[in-house]
């Protein structure tokens, strides 16, 4: 039996990127996988061709059951709706992981530099609307579905650098709030055995990236499978518990959980 057989799972933003890559992960452990975000078949989003809908065939293809639900994350109406959908088809949710992000928008308008004052606005809206903003309103809308079995895991895909400013200040300050709300989502769900873990991939070879021009000949990439295989580790641990709270590098859980990329590699956190 695969390790997450009979498990519901929601990863938002999984038309492309960590999410799609962490829905087909989660496919072959076995899960039945919602798969969210804006691009629709016919209607993909930021001039990009993926769509959610590839990524549930994906996840059905790989073992699991993929369930594409378009979804808004920054619009309460779209997700409220989508947790009443899950509430009637199964009752429950085992597994929520949030990995929207607007920061990357390709019609977000230039900016003049990296430093703060050179940023536009419209940089910073992007990022916390859908960024933190959306995480806390999906993940709202999620707990009623765990909470009420005693049971639960809320990953929220993040990034940082200890001692350092991650990318931009912008993007910084909204990792981190990222960071601190996991946090706080765990002491308060700690009392009805849900867990919160923020979760850090390095520099993924996301769509985007590959078609900058890096490959996995450059050693300091890792595919988005491998963000993926520390979700299914983190889900299918049932002292999950312990790493409630914090934010977790992918290497560091690969190690924790002996698992690998797709070459068999363990490749390192990402610094800068």
């Amino acid at each position: 039996m695969k390790p997450l057989q009979g498990k519901i799972a929601v990863v938002t933003g999984a038309s492309r990127g960590a999410g799609r890559g962490i829905a087909f992960e989660l496919g072959s452990a076995g899960a039945t996988v919602y798969v969210t975000g804006r691009s629709v078949r016919g209607a993909a989003t930021d001039h990009r061709s993926e769509t959610i809908e590839e990524t549930a065939d994906g996840v059905t293809s790989r073992g699991g059951i993929g369930i594409a639900v378009r979804c808004d994350h920054t619009n309460e109406d779209d997700v409220r709706n989508l947790f009443e959908q899950i509430e009637r088809e199964h009752g429950r949710i085992d597994l929520l992981v949030n990995s929207v992000f607007g920061g990357s928008e390709s019609s977000l308008p230039a900016g003049n530099g990296r430093s703060f004052w050179e940023r536009p606005t419209e940089h910073w809206d992007a990022m916390m609307v859908a960024g933190p903003q959306a995480y806390l309103l999906t993940s709202r809308y999620a707990v009623p579905l765990m909470k009420d079995n005693q049971n639960g895991l809320i990953v929220n895909i993040t990034f940082f650098m200890k001692d350092k400013i991650s990318g931009n200040l912008y993007y910084d300050l909204a990792m981190n709030a990222i960071n601190r709300m996991t946090q706080g989502m765990a002491k308060e769900l700690k009392v009805f055995d849900v867990s919160a873990v923020a979760v850090c991939p390095g520099w993924m070879r996301t769509e985007r990236v590959i078609d900058s021009g890096f490959g996995p000949e450059d050693g300091a990439t890792e595919s988005t499978a491998y963000v993926g295989r520390a979700v299914v580790a983190l889900a299918s641990d049932s002292n999950v518990s312990w790493f409630s709270g914090n934010a977790v590098m992918v290497a560091e859980l690969a190690r924790e959980y002996d698992f690998t990329d797709i070459d068999g590699t363990q490749p390192l956190p990402f610094n800068g």
